[in-house]
């Protein structure tokens, strides 16, 4: 059955019940939306009928009581572009006509939540300046603005915020923590933290779904090369695997990820995180709480006597978490942390200046992982084109890059000026950046006999990167390179996530 759209579709946007069936981001992965619901069927109109993972979704969701219609391409594009907009001019009218009722100013903060939802934003930040406050959302990365709160509405926004979170709404002098879990989002909470500045209270609010565990780490963008290794090491009864990386490059994904992959019966799987991000079932979770005397050491110290097969410790920040982790991994444990460094090869360096023993270092560490997140072209707006000026200057200024060319084909630096890449002319869909989505580009060490003798006598992270290139390692501006090729991003992404390298 083909669903055709009347004349006045401009009009048309999908009411709040639909967006619980389906929201936003669902709606633009499956081609689909769901725009009618009764006591016996769910009718849903779809670009394509017979994809698999939009069938899987009705099934598991509706238990296959659906009614399908066929829609065409400019229908669903403008069902898509309504819903979107809506929520933006939803909010500003209700900044326009009378904000400072109780009720708009309900509404106002409902819209916003909702909208970054639609958005895809991972943040959403409330920033107040003299004469006004500017709401921004963090989209793939990036923070992007989405509209001006006026100055006499700003503290009743604030207000709202805080009530929701259940914070102090008179307490504006120090920082505050909380969490709202909104209505009609069953699987989404929002982490707040306010924060005292010179025009007033700036707000965040940290966007934790939980609808989507089941990652895989093709999804993430390991290779298969990478993939095969991480499974060699993670089915080891101990030992430990570190990821590394700066904040926001997806360390903690990537563990939950890897949890997911080996929680199964008769395995007791428990975290220390700070804070838990994404619950998983089946995972005991705690939160570290430095306020009641739970840190990392002592949370570790406990978990140790809870009878553990596996450990995530969700971050290595002082000698003593360090310390007692390796530890953990030498007696038997298998322990999965976090480490901030630029690359694999300085973790090891760097778990030796936290005065952890050489000895443990070089036995217990199985694998590193290091990552930065790049953000994925746009399908919609996919071209090719050649690289801009401005990209080949940076690509020669920079020894690392020419080398990666390099070492993926003789004089490819050279040439790679006539070459054409794929990039994002920018839509609707991506809100006019041209990417849409992130994936990670990494580099994995599996340390040999001779990185752990190197460990032992206290070499530089450079000669045990040295070391690990004659062995076939491939660092992550290698990995951005060959993502690069395979038209997933661009060298603008790998330039701006691996300038520190």
């Amino acid at each position: 059955m083909v669903l055709r759209l009347p004349k006045n579709a401009k009009e048309i946007s999908l009411n709040k019940e639909s967006l619980k069936l389906m929201p936003l981001e669902l709606m633009q992965e499956l081609g689909a939306f769901v725009f009618e619901k009764n006591n016996e069927k769910v009718k849903i109109g779809a670009l394509d009928l017979n994809n698999k993972a939009l069938k899987q979704y009705a099934k598991k969701r509706f238990n296959n009581n659906v009614e399908w219609f066929s829609v065409t391409k400019e229908d669903f594009a403008l069902i898509l572009k309504n819903h979107s907009n809506g929520f933006e001019s939803d909010i500003l009218s209700l900044i326009e006509s009378a904000p400072s009722s109780n009720d708009n100013i309900i509404k106002i903060v409902d819209k916003t939540i909702q909208y970054a939802f639609a958005k895809r934003a991972s943040d959403i930040h409330i920033e107040p300046a003299k004469n006004r406050a500017v709401v921004r959302f963090r989209i793939d990365g990036t923070l992007q603005p989405i509209y001006v709160i006026p100055a006499n509405i700003y503290q009743a926004i604030i207000a709202r915020f805080k009530i929701l979170a259940n914070l102090k709404i008179d307490e504006y002098r120090h920082p505050q923590d909380g969490r709202i879990e909104p209505e009609g989002f069953p699987n989404t909470s929002l982490r707040v933290s306010t924060m005292p500045t010179l025009f007033g209270e700036k707000i965040v609010l940290r966007v934790l779904d939980d609808s989507n565990k089941s990652l895989s780490l093709a999804s993430l963008g390991f290779s298969e090369k990478q993939q095969k290794v991480i499974f060699n090491n993670i089915e080891k009864p101990f030992g430990m695997i570190v990821v590394s990386g700066p904040t926001g490059s997806g360390k903690t994904t990537t563990l939950y990820a890897l949890l997911q992959l080996l929680k199964r019966e008769g395995l007791n799987i428990s975290t220390l995180e700070d804070p838990i991000e994404s619950t998983l079932p089946g995972i005991n979770q705690t939160q570290v709480n430095p306020v009641t005397g739970l840190t990392f050491a002592s949370g570790l110290r406990s978990l140790l006597r809870q009878d553990p097969d596996i450990i995530m410790v969700g971050e290595i920040r002082d000698s003593e978490t360090s310390c007692m982790a390796a530890n953990a991994a030498m007696t038997g444990h298998l322990v999965f942390t976090t480490i901030h460094t630029n690359d694999a090869p300085s973790s090891f360096t760097r778990f030796l200046e936290m005065k952890v023993e050489d000895f443990v270092v070089s036995s217990t560490i199985n694998l590193v992982i290091a990552q930065r997140l790049v953000r994925n072209i746009c399908e919609n707006c996919k071209k090719k084109a050649k690289l801009d000026k401005v990209i080949l200057e940076k690509i020669r200024g920079r020894k690392d890059i020419v080398q990666a060319l390099e070492r993926k084909e003789q004089g490819l630096s050279r040439k790679i000026n006539n070459l054409d890449f794929f990039v994002g002319a920018g839509c609707d869909k991506c809100l006019g950046t041209g990417y849409k989505g992130r994936m990670g580009i990494f580099e994995i060490i599996e340390p040999s006999k001779e990185i752990r003798d190197a460990i032992l006598f206290h070499k530089s992270s450079e000669d045990i990167k040295r070391m690990a290139q004659k062995q076939g390692f491939e660092d992550m501006i290698f990995d951005g390179i060959n993502k690069v090729f395979a038209g997933l991003t661009t060298f603008g992404e790998v330039l701006r996530t691996t300038k520190n390298n």
